[in-house]
């Protein structure tokens, strides 16, 4: 369970000052007792960011048992065919998926309350004081932003602009209004907008998160690491407002690329939580046994030569003398050819088809003719190393960029973006690796990047470059499920009809699959406190017929256009 907001940064050991058990007791219980002189206004901070990554029902409900098998990045032994009914009703569908505690909390306090909270405290702060704190104040914005936005891509309509002001209203307000996703996105550019103009300026004397920031560790100028930050999330809305709000989505990408500070620019810039040893340790950070990524994907990547492959995945079990063994005896289908990586297919019938169903079996004892997923790049509890949660990388700035251009919404260089991008995705793929010790780490090497980029299906072909390019996006995206399934609505690559990788067809009793779009959505009881406001959301929402049946989780969200 994670800890309340005062506790989480009690136990932080990076805290400079000792903790009171008593006085936190008494503030946990009051919060209007809190004054700028009892806490320091960094030491809020780190309570955002571990809210927001270490959720463990998040993880085990949300991702690792819903999102993973509808992006086809996991296949269980059995394969999918338990999974399949989750193609039309998620686990929670009952009730908010657990990323929405990551920002409303009330029992461990989300990242909302936290850095509405954090702001207060700066606000109160004599004048001299609270001018040294407008850049911490503006970086607060930032990861605020994203648990809102992550939470909206899951249900549309959220409470934000209304929200999070009880505590400083009078009389409180407590049913907050919804907002919905395009007034949500609308409002989230503002408030980054004017964090970057904030980060940018050369105010005197500065206070700096240093240590207390989870992300950038005091790493770098942090004010411009922030702004680079605040401009990436930008253009990431702006790249799921295209579809809906075209000029909009231009103006903002223009603005953004026309900064003198810019999107992330570097590597070392890179937006990533960087989990301690313990913090995805055990418990409902645990995967299923016996997990393989998709048949379709392995293939690509081995064929290309993919140095991530061997970060993402394990070597078969089975030897080549073996294969053959078990080919000649008829376990393993005809026409079958050796590899060093493989994929289980994604769809529910492959596990029953004669020429498949062995990629579901034990072929002897507990060998598979598989490749198990790194289960260290997922849970430092496997090994010793250390697990890495990207949020926005340099790589997927490349490929965001590269991506509009071949779109020709801007007019840079669309190969070189893609280029870079790739350049930077190995590199980090190859640090996450080491960082996990996964098994049979081997160092990245030049020569490996480069034989990568000259591959026939990878070096840059204008005729085919935006599927190339989501593609590339598409295995970047591995470890931050929630973009890769946001890539794959939005842009529709992987396709079954694609030139450059072709997505499995999903099938169920001889009926084609449709993955899922959303989250489930209901209309709350008549006794929930903030009844009202939740239904008029709702009924808001269902003006859009895409939106569906509030059940039907392949309904569409307001930026999700058809």
């Amino acid at each position: 369970m994670r800890k309340t907001l005062l506790q989480a940064a009690c136990a932080l050991t990076l805290l400079a000052t000792s903790c009171s058990r008593d006085k936190y007791a008494e503030l946990n219980t009051d919060p209007d007792l809190i004054q700028v002189d009892q806490v320091n206004a960094k030491a809020l901070f780190p309570t955002a960011p571990l809210a927001i990554h270490t959720n463990d029902f998040e993880a085990y409900y949300d991702i690792h048992r819903n999102i993973q098998y509808w992006i086809g990045a996991w296949v269980p032994l059995s394969g999918n065919g338990a999974i399949i009914t989750r193609f039309k009703t998620p686990i929670s569908a009952s009730n908010y998926p657990y990323s929405y505690e990551d920002l409303y909390s009330r029992e461990t306090i989300g990242a909302g309350g936290t850095l509405v909270e954090m702001r207060n405290v700066i606000d109160k702060m004599d004048d001299a004081t609270r001018a040294k704190y407008q850049h911490i104040r503006a970086i607060s914005y930032v990861p605020m932003a994203l648990s809102a936005f992550i939470v909206s891509d899951l249900l549309g309509s959220v409470a934000y602009s209304d929200a999070f002001r009880a505590r400083y209203t009078t009389p409180p307000v407590l049913t907050p209004k919804y907002d919905t996703q395009e007034a949500l996105y609308d409002t989230l550019d503002n408030q980054l907008k004017q964090s970057v103009a904030i980060l940018k300026q050369s105010l005197p004397g500065q206070e700096t998160l240093g240590g207390y920031d989870l992300y950038y560790h005091g790493a770098g100028t942090e004010s411009q690491n922030w702004a680079m930050a605040a401009n990436s999330m930008r253009l990431r809305i702006a790249m799921r407002m295209l579809k809906r709000k075209p000029d909009a989505a231009k103006a903002i990408i223009n603005e953004v690329l026309a900064d003198n500070v810019g999107p992330i620019n570097s590597r070392a810039a890179s937006w990533i939580f960087r989990a301690g040893s313990t913090v995805a340790n055990g418990g409902n950070y645990n995967v299923a046994a016996a997990l393989s990524g998709q048949k379709a994907s392995i293939d690509f990547m081995y064929k290309n030569h993919d140095p991530r492959i061997r970060n993402i995945y394990q070597k078969v079990e089975l030897t080549q003398d073996q294969f053959n063994t078990f080919q000649a005896s008829g376990v393993i289908a005809p026409g079958e050819v050796y590899q060093e990586y493989r994929g289980r297919y994604t769809s529910p019938d492959a596990a029953n088809e004669p020429d498949k169903k062995f990629y579901f079996n034990y072929i002897t004892g507990s060998t598979a003719y598989v490749s198990y997923i790194q289960y260290a790049l997922f849970n430092s509890s496997i090994a010793s190393g250390l697990v890495n949660y990207p949020v926005i990388t340099y790589a997927d700035v490349c490929f965001m960029r590269a991506e509009l251009a071949a779109r020709g919404v801007t007019t840079e260089d669309a190969a070189d973006w893609y280029n870079k991008g790739i350049e930077a995705s190995l590199a980090d793929y190859d640090d996450w690796g080491k960082d996990a010790k996964v098994v049979g780490y081997t160092p990245l090497t030049a020569d490996e990047v480069t034989a990568y980029k000259q591959s026939p299906d990878i070096a840059y072909n204008p005729a085919k470059g935006i599927e190339q390019i989501c593609i590339q996006q598409f295995i970047n995206f591995y470890r931050n499920p929630y973009e890769c399934w946001a890539l794959i609505k939005r842009t529709g690559y992987p396709s079954q009809t694609g030139q450059v990788f072709k997505a499995e067809k999903v099938r169920a009793g001889g009926v084609e699959a449709v993955m899922p779009r959303r989250w489930s959505l209901f209309v709350p009881p008549i006794t929930d406190f903030n009844y009202a406001n939740r239904r008029a959301a709702i009924e808001e929402m269902q003006k859009d017929p895409d939106l569906g049946d509030l059940t039907d989780i392949t309904g569409r969200v307001w930026w999700d256009k058809k």
